[in-house]
């Protein structure tokens, strides 16, 4: 309650509380000793301390609410293509490669309808960490909607992109989810696509999506489509 009566009124007891500090230090400019002046300005610079970190948390609460995924903590689509938009003008600035990686749970639906969305999240939890541990700091993990997830790999070719996915495939396939002590298997489907030059994003999502497509018609399954080719 307190934290939402502090963000509602920030700016209006922010510049109350400046400009009272700068009359009461004129006050005592004129009034008060030199030892009482140095207290007042010391509790000043601790009231601004005080609302610097505040303003920091703020900032970070801001920046979640707007870009991280609630349930699983990844990025979410918003900033997926504030980042992809990034990293499309770093393409005409140097030559390297983005990778796009979209991933989906087999038969999630399933699980969803026998167990109930709790156990579905549990899962997707869980799926998550998998992804985190999979991917550098420099990659980019989005969870583009309900159980679909996309990889944003810069600087990675088709090559590294493939092994990355078999990898992330076999983590999934091999590992033991559990909700309320049931052990789930689950697999996934990949699809990938990989560029040298800028690209329109949206094409270059819907190519990873056909690519997608392809890999859910066998489930478990890696499948690349090229975009000099496939677009």
């Amino acid at each position: 309650m307190m934290n939402k009566f502090f963000i509602k009124y920030f700016y209006i007891t922010a510049s109350v509380l400046i400009l009272f500090i700068h009359i009461l230090g004129y006050i005592a400019t004129l009034y008060l000793s030199s030892y009482s002046m140095i207290l007042i300005w010391l509790l000043s610079g601790f009231i601004d301390i005080i609302f610097i970190l505040k303003l920091g948390k703020m900032t970070c609460f801001f920046h979640k609410s707007m870009y991280v995924d609630t349930l699983t903590q990844l990025n979410n689509r918003d900033f997926f293509y504030a980042n992809i938009s990034n990293s499309m003008e770093k393409l005409q600035k140097k030559q390297s490669d983005i990778s796009l990686l979209i991933i989906d749970l087999d038969n999630f639906k399933n699980i969803n309808d026998t167990y109930g969305h709790i156990a579905g999240d549990e899962i997707l939890k869980q799926f998550s960490n998998i992804l985190k541990s999979n991917i550098r700091t420099a990659d980019i993990a989005t969870r583009w909607g309900g159980d679909e997830f996309i990889i944003t790999l810069n600087g990675v070719n088709k090559k590294d992109a493939l092994n990355i996915a078999h990898r992330i495939r076999n983590d999934i396939y091999s590992h033991d989810f559990f909700y309320n002590n049931i052990l789930f298997r689950i697999t996934v489907s990949i699809g990938i696509t990989s560029i040298r030059n800028k690209i329109d994003i949206n094409a270059f999502v819907d190519l990873a999506d056909k690519a997608l497509y392809k890999a859910k018609a066998s489930k478990n399954s890696v499948v690349f489509l090229d975009a000099c080719i496939d677009l």
